[in-house]
C-alpha cells in the first residue's frame, strides 16, 4: 500500500448500494476508477479537474485508488504548471501561453499616459497568473483554457485601425480597458467547466473590475482623476446595454468601439469554431451565442 499524487478530471460517477467511486482521466488519458465517501459526493463535479491524493493497493492483481484528499488544480498548481495540466485535459486557445502573454503585454508597454498605465498594471498585476489559463465564459464564447486572454488579445489586435481611421480615439484609453475590460471573470468564473462564483453571481465582472479600478486608483492617490472616471466608464458599460447586463450604456466612443469589438469577437469567434468542424456545401450546428442560428459554410471555403 502506498500514497501517490495525480492530477486528474472527473468524467462520471458511478453510486450504488454499497460503492461510490468517480471514473478520472489523468494527463496520460489514462482512465481508472477512485473510491471515495458517499457524503463527499456534493464536493465533486464532472468536467472538474483536480490534483488528487490517493492511496493505492494491488487487491488480488487489480490496482485500487483510495481518495485522501484533492485540491481543485487552479488551486494546487500556478504558472507553465497549470497551464501544460490543464492543456493536456482539456481544449485550449489556438495561441499558447507564451504568445498571448507576449501579445497582451506589448500592447500594455504602449499605453503612454501615465495615469492609465499605472492603473492597468496595477490591476493586471493580481490577475495575470490566472489570465493565460482561464476561460472567457463558462460556454458561450473562448470557453476554453486560455480564452479569455485570447480574446482580450483579439479585441487589441482589432482596434488599431479604428484608431488610426477615428482620430478623436485615445489609443491608451483603449488598450487600457480592452486589458482590464474582462478580467475580474478570473474571480466571476472558477474556471474552465467551472461555475460562477457568489460574488460573480450577486455582482458581475463588469462592478467587479470597475472596484478593481477604483482600489488601484485608491492606492495610487488617483481617485479624483479623468482617467480612472473613463475605465471605470468603459467597465460598467462595456455590455451595451441593460439587457445584455451593462448598467450604463456607453457614452463616450471608446467605450462604445470596446462594446462593438466585444460583441463582434465574441461572436465570430464560436462561430469559426463551429465552420471548422463543419464540411463545405453544409449547414453548421444551431450556434449558442448567434441566437442558436446555422450557418452556412460556402464551398470558397478555404
Amino acid at each position: 500500500m502506498m500514497k501517490k499524487k495525480v492530477i486528474a478530471k472527473i468524467e462520471t460517477f458511478n453510486v450504488g448500494e454499497h460503492f461510490c467511486n468517480m471514473a478520472v482521466s489523468d494527463l496520460d488519458k489514462k482512465i481508472f476508477s477512485i473510491k471515495f465517501g458517499r457524503n463527499d459526493i456534493k464536493d465533486y463535479e464532472v468536467g472538474k479537474a483536480y490534483l488528487f491524493e490517493v492511496e493505492v493497493e494491488d487487491i488480488n492483481d487489480k490496482i485500487s485508488h483510495t481518495l485522501i484528499s484533492s485540491k481543485l488544480i487552479e488551486d494546487a498548481l500556478e504558472g507553465e504548471e497549470l497551464s501544460d495540466a490543464l492543456l493536456k485535459l482539456y481544449d485550449y486557445a489556438p495561441l499558447n501561453q507564451k504568445e498571448l502573454k507576449k501579445g497582451i503585454e506589448s500592447y500594455l508597454d504602449k499605453i503612454e499616459n501615465k495615469n492609465l498605465k499605472l492603473i492597468t498594471e496595477e490591476v493586471y498585476k493580481k490577475y495575470k497568473n490566472k489570465l493565460y489559463v482561464h476561460p472567457a465564459a463558462t460556454k458561450f464564447h473562448h470557453a476554453y483554457v486560455g480564452g479569455l486572454a485570447h480574446h482580450t488579445l483579439s479585441m487589441l489586435n482589432l482596434v488599431d485601425p479604428f484608431i488610426k481611421q477615428y482620430k478623436y480615439l485615445n489609443k491608451d484609453l483603449l488598450y487600457s480597458g480592452i486589458i482590464l475590460h474582462d478580467l475580474a471573470k478570473i474571480e466571476e468564473i472558477t474556471g474552465v467547466d467551472g461555475e460562477y462564483t457568489k460574488e460573480g453571481i450577486l455582482l458581475g465582472h463588469l462592478v467587479m473590475i470597475a472596484i478593481d479600478i477604483e482600489k488601484a486608483a485608491i492606492k495610487h492617490n488617483l481617485e479624483d482623476s479623468e482617467e480612472v472616471m473613463l475605465l471605470k466608464h468603459i467597465a460598467v458599460s462595456h455590455h451595451g446595454i441593460p439587457n445584455f447586463g451593462s448598467p450604463k450604456k456607453p457614452q463616450i466612443g471608446e467605450a462604445l468601439l470596446i462594446w462593438y469589438l466585444d460583441t463582434i469577437d465574441s461572436k465570430l469567434g464560436p462561430l469559426g469554431d463551429e465552420l471548422e468542424k463543419t464540411e463545405s456545401g453544409e449547414f453548421t450546428s444551431n450556434v449558442a451565442v448567434l441566437d442558436r442560428m446555422r450557418f452556412y459554410k460556402d464551398k470558397l471555403w478555404k
